[in-house]
């Protein structure tokens, strides 16, 4: 009964958050509409175009006003990147009217507030600030009224929260006018966005605290900051609490001391479970607020790892009794509020930060569990929750959303199944059956963007399998989900398509390549996969010759390697885990293990290769700033002296020698820059840490010094060696301001040429990035013809049978061949004998020609030198001659017939040799395709054999059923006939 009211409350609550489906049709042509006015605008701003260009902008923003705000739009609709390239330029243009600038305002902001992805691009990659900031200045100039001024600080508000967003010179006069708007008497209506403005810049960016802090009302500021902690805008006192925090230490500790702290915890979490309605992102803020205040990621405490702790502002945070009403409250947020709301997606990074500390973990799940439906809600939290984690990609258009909630699922049923608790009280088995099925069955296709948050999904879903098999309840259906075949299909897919086992086999100095972001989600798979199959086990004994087996493959250990050496505390911690496992196997390779985890480090070591291995393990997450007294510094540098001349060699050649940047990866070579700016500025805090002690030593002496003038103190001072010492300190605090400058100097310089080569190594980059999406087109385009190829293979596959028939036919045709070979050599070598010998009769009959006529040469030549003598006989002779002549033509005849004889010889003597040529590469290919076939046949035997032997199995594993099931069916008869015994 109540699993079926469980199902129904879920249904009617999936189908309440289910949005309206945008119209890509009508999303496509008004977005293409307002690029194309704004490509003409740009080119030529008349009045026609401005007109357009308004025109368009109203129907775009009536557009995006009118569809709902959980229905996001998409930058892989190329009009709206292209609308937003043209806008930086038309805010900037001078020819731009102040109206069209408005409407600007207004898209920009309903663009930005719920599309995250498009914020980040227009933030980052357009770097829209700047030309935002030269409105808000054009705005204060022409006096164009307080709407205009609200409409561009929302946007720099939303801008702002970015944690990429791009900073610049603009920063310095928006800070100043921010300032001054805060200490302004009495209070503008814009007031809200200034405060939060200055919260965001705050809380990105060191610099922008520094601008603040070197205000000339910095002191009003502060006074002003104190006293608005009792306005009535949320957003105004979270940002307050925000700005504190950072910037002003006296009243941070009066506000984050233990004694005021809960008051804190109180007024934070109160502005987190009601928002504010008024101004935008208080939530989002308190949200990051709290999670600094209670989880530390690097805690000041010394530690060998970077494992989140709890914070000192947080260390008595279960202490607080309003903590679990709470803590029920901000759950309840989840039922109301879209899982699709960034609002929503700051909530689960809450938990489950609060998750990630064993401490808070018991009394945080808990408090949500217990979260009973009321006549309002009906649905729980984690119901809710369950709901969020059943979303396709497609559905939650953030595929880290559904993650997350999986992630926070496992945490509270882990809570539940712990103390031997049974879920059905709280989640419908059906429910919760489904989604394990989902996840588990998660098509993993690596030509898919999508591929990592696939791996993630069916990650956390053999997670989740994990924690319910613990519950007898769900036990059986997830040995039927996660059946023995399934897992053996995920790990052999896992051991044959992730790189890394080709990765760590190759010697550390020839692992240039980057693997790709799903690599180490894959390996998770295989490490989650273990641990479920160590609880099924021993219920089944499929999953137990499964589990032994996937120990003992040896695919295992690179994947155990490269999560120890590459992973987070959680991989390393499970990897661990598994490796307890393998240990039980006699044969496990640990030295195998060892050396892999060692060549990790080895690579490391190398400065290239240090500098992208970040890159290829797990993403970087971003780093939150906290409170426990101080503001937390940015992570220590390792100063390894070999990697520094490394990478200024690096760099100078790319700088100095011009290097081509073809030769090095440009991730790589930005990553340098970012590890060289790195140094420097970690150089110039130690600088300014030293500059400041000297200052402070200066100050002293120098008022002791004051002192000793006017006559106090002389009795301390009665030594001239302490007088000198005095002088030396303050000599030496004069050259070291002195160096600080020439460094301060140097710095500006070397800042100003890394943005240059930065800027450089952007374009290249971009270049790269146009590079890489022509070849994914062309690996795209190859792919379809592998498909195809494989089509034919699988074609061929099926006519061998045809093919193996037909050998036998091949061979008779080579065997004709080899016939028609000899038969063909024989007639060669008679033409051959015929053609010497009529060679030999021509030559003969040639030579007896000339030979005649060298003869009748000779005559002629008596003849001329006898012509006085042999006068009288001339014209004998000369009838004599004509007819030598006449058998002289006869002969030059015969010549040319027999020279033609010899000549059509020839010819059919080659046309001999041109069959033979033909006929032996008949013969070469027919020997070929012979072995080819033979090879397949072979093949297809080995196949028959395999499939012979799985066949015997089969036939013997159905005999061993057909025993057992002839037994069950006496022992069947047996207790039909004890019943019947029994009854009489």
């Amino acid at each position: 009964m109540s699993s079926s009211r469980g199902t129904a409350l879920f249904s009617s609550f999936r189908s309440s958050q289910r949005s309206a489906p945008l119209s890509v049709s009508d999303e496509e042509l008004i977005f293409s509409q307002a690029s194309s006015s704004a490509a003409k605008f740009y080119g030529n701003s008349n009045a026609e175009n401005t007109a357009r260009l308004d025109e368009s902008l109203v129907e775009l923003i009536r557009y995006i006003s009118n569809i709902e705000k959980a229905a996001r739009l998409s930058l892989n609709n190329r009009h709206i990147k292209e609308l937003l390239g043209y806008t930086p330029y038309i805010l900037q243009a001078s020819t731009t009217s102040a109206n069209t600038r408005s409407r600007f305002y207004r898209l920009l902001f309903n663009i930005a507030h719920y599309n995250v992805p498009i914020r980040r691009y227009m933030a980052c990659d357009l770097e829209l600030c700047g030309p935002i900031f030269h409105c808000l200045k054009i705005s204060l100039r022409e006096e164009l009224g307080p709407q205009n001024l609200i409409d561009i600080l929302r946007v720099i508000q939303v801008l702002t929260y970015e944690k990429t967003v791009a900073l610049a010179s603009w920063t310095n006069e928006l800070i100043s006018f921010l300032i001054s708007e805060v200490n302004r008497e009495p209070e503008a209506e814009w007031l809200p966005y200034c405060v939060a403005i200055l919260c965001n810049l705050a809380t990105r960016s060191k610099s922008a605290c520094n601008r603040i802090k070197k205000s000339s009302t910095y002191k009003t500021f502060c006074k002003r900051t104190k006293d608005l902690l009792l306005h009535d805008s949320r957003i105004i006192v979270v940002s307050c609490l925000v700005l504190i925090g950072y910037l002003e230490e006296v009243l941070r500790d009066m506000v984050y001391c233990p004694q005021n702290v809960e008051q804190t915890f109180k007024c934070v979490f109160n502005v987190l479970i009601q928002g504010d309605d008024d101004c935008l992102m208080t939530r989002q803020i308190a949200a990051d607020l709290l999670r600094r205040l209670i989880v530390s990621a690097n805690s000041d405490t010394p530690s060998i790892s970077s494992v989140p702790t709890l914070a000192t502002t947080g260390k008595d945070i279960l202490n607080y009794g309003y903590f679990t009403n709470f803590i029920q409250e901000t759950a309840n947020l989840l039922v109301i509020l879209n899982p699709r709301l960034e609002e929503a997606t700051k909530i689960y990074d809450l938990f489950l930060s609060f998750c990630s500390l064993q401490i808070l973990r018991p009394h945080v799940c808990q408090a949500i569990i217990r979260c009973q439906p009321s006549e309002a809600r009906l649905t729980t939290p984690i119901l809710a929750v369950l709901n969020a984690a059943r979303m396709s990609s497609y559905e939650a258009i953030n595929g880290e959303v559904p993650l997350k909630a999986l992630k926070l699922l496992a945490y509270l049923l882990s809570e539940i199944v712990e103390p031997n608790e049974k879920i059905v009280p709280h989640i419908p088995i059906e429910l919760i059956v489904e989604l394990v099925r989902e996840c588990v069955s998660t098509e993993i296709d690596l030509k898919k963007d999508n591929v990592d948050i696939c791996c993630r999904r069916s990650q956390l879903g053999l997670r989740l399998a994990e924690v319910c098999a613990r519950d007898e309840d769900i036990r059986s259906h997830l040995l039927e989900i996660c059946s023995a075949r399934l897992c053996s299909n995920i790990a052999n897919y896992q051991f044959h398509q992730n790189p890394v086992v080709m990765y760590l086999t190759k010697p550390p100095l020839q692992r240039t390549e980057t693997l790709e972001s799903w690599s180490m989600s894959g390996i998770s798979i295989v490490l989650e996969l273990c641990r479920l199959l160590a609880v099924l086990k021993d219920h089944s004994r499929m999953h137990k010759e499964q589990y032994w087996q996937l120990l003992k493959d040896e695919r295992l250990i690179p994947f155990l390697a490269y999560a120890i050496s590459y992973g987070d505390h959680e991989t390393v911690l499970y990897a661990f885990k598994t490796y307890s496992h393998c240990a039980q196997v006699h044969a496990f390779q640990t030295h195998l293990l060892a050396e892999m985890v060692a060549s990790c480090t080895l690579e490391r070591r190398n400065p290239l290769n240090g500098i992208t291995a970040s890159s290829k393990t797990t993403p970087c997450s971003s780093q939150e700033e906290k409170y426990s007294g101080e503001r937390l510094s940015h992570p220590r540098a390792e100063h390894d002296e070999r990697s520094v001349k490394a990478l200024d060699e690096l760099l100078r050649k790319v700088s100095i020698e011009g290097c081509n940047l073809k030769d090095t990866k440009t991730s790589e070579l930005f990553a340098a820059f970012e590890r060289k700016i790195e140094l420097l500025q970690a150089r110039e805090r130690d600088l300014e840490s030293l500059v400041r002690a000297k200052d402070e030593a200066l100050a002293q002496s120098e008022k002791l010094r004051i002192q000793y003038k006017n006559g106090v103190g002389a009795a301390n001072f009665g030594s001239d060696l302490e007088i000198s010492k005095v002088r030396s300190v303050m000599q030496e605090c004069e050259e070291l301001r002195d160096q600080n400058q020439k460094l301060s100097a140097f710095l500006e310089t070397a800042k100003h040429d890394n943005e240059v080569k930065l800027q450089a190594l952007r374009d290249e980059l971009r270049r790269s990035t146009l590079e890489c999406e022509r070849l994914r087109v062309e690996n795209q385009s190859n792919q379809k013809l592998v498909d195809s190829y494989t089509i034919s293979c699988d074609e061929l596959k099926k006519k061998l049978e045809t093919a193996s028939a037909s050998v036998f036919e091949h061979q008779q045709r080579s065997n004709l061949f080899e016939r028609e070979k000899s038969d063909l050599a024989a007639q060669l070598q008679v033409v051959k004998c015929e053609a010497d010998r009529v060679i030999k009769t021509n030559e003969a009959e040639i030579h007896n020609l000339n030979s005649k006529i060298a003869q009748q040469a000779a005559n002629i030549e008596a003849f001329s030198h006898e012509n006085k003598d042999i006068r009288r006989q001339f014209d004998e002779k000369l009838l004599e001659c004509e007819t030598v002549k006449e058998q002289l033509a006869m002969l030059e005849n015969q010549y040319n017939s027999k020279d033609k004889e010899l000549a059509s010889v020839r010819q059919q003597m080659l046309n001999i040799e041109q069959r033979l040529v033909a006929k032996e590469r008949e013969y070469n290919a027919a020997v070929k395709e012979i072995s080819l076939y033979e090879e397949k046949l072979s093949l297809k035997e080995r196949e028959g054999a395999d499939r012979l032997a799985e066949i015997r199995m089969l036939k013997q594993d159905l005999e061993n059923r057909t025993k057992e099931l002839t037994k069950l069916e006496k022992l069947r008869v047996a207790m039909l006939s004890l019943a019947a015994n029994s009854t009489d």
